[in-house]
């Protein structure tokens, strides 16, 4: 009995020096907001993704104002330091959850391939507060999404 005793205490310390996954575990981020417009206007609920180079890509999703902030997981703000590929699309990835292939479906994009399936936006990210706007341009793209 005192050996189980033992060991229950001796796994608990562990946890608690080590944690479950915590921040140890991530890699340097820098904390990432901007603005991003389309022909002078927010563009609203657009989902902005950072794709490093190699490692975790950080999401976010901008407001009525056109605004957004990174996460680089849901609890985690930020994106890993280095360089990254941008996409910006108007439709919500089809990893959401329960549901999230029908929403994709039925919307349309609007934000023109050259911002999100063929983007050739880029994005140096850098250690502390990081302020990356992009004004977009150019004729709103009608293409459905496959399935639709």
């Amino acid at each position: 009995m005192r050996a189980v005793a033992l060991l229950t205490l001796a796994a608990t310390l562990t946890l608690g020096v080590v944690g479950c996954g915590g921040d140890g575990t991530s890699p340097p981020l820098g904390e990432v907001t901007g603005h991003i417009t389309l022909n002078g206007e927010p563009l609203d609920g657009a989902t902005v993704e950072f794709i490093p180079e190699s490692g975790r890509p950080s999401i976010g999703v901008t407001d009525a104002s056109g605004n957004y902030e990174l996460l680089f997981k849901a609890d985690m703000p930020g994106a890993m330091i280095g360089k990254h590929s941008v996409r910006i699309t108007s439709q919500r990835s089809a990893s959401g959850g329960e549901g999230a292939e029908e929403f994709v479906s039925a919307r349309k994009e609007t934000v023109p391939a050259k911002y999100n399936d063929e983007t050739t936006l880029e994005a140096d990210v850098k250690s502390g507060d990081n302020k990356l706007d992009f004004p977009l341009e150019g004729k709103r793209s009608r293409k459905a999404s496959p399935g639709a």
